[in-house]
């Protein structure tokens, strides 16, 4: 494994982990954390660690979906 490939790696890993949290709290930035996951990690499908980034990300895009239709939704009444 090369070096870039480590790393592209590890960066889709750390997108996906960080995009639940915001995804929570700010869902905007859990939508461009999660997109940018699912991107990064799609393109290289080779270890369990674009899996893992992969699976978080679509974690973190799902949280930031529901907690934008929560807030649309609390804004209305």
């Amino acid at each position: 494994m090369e070096n870039n490939e480590k790393q592209t790696y590890t960066a889709g890993l750390v997108v996906g982990i960080l995009s639940i949290p915001c995804g929570i709290l700010i869902a905007i930035t859990g939508w461009i954390l999660g997109i940018i996951g699912i991107v990064i990690n799609s393109t290289n499908k080779n270890t369990k660690n674009t899996t893992a980034g992969l699976v978080l990300s679509i974690i973190g895009l799902v949280l930031s979906i529901i907690n934008s239709f929560l807030g649309v939704l609390l804004m209305t009444r």
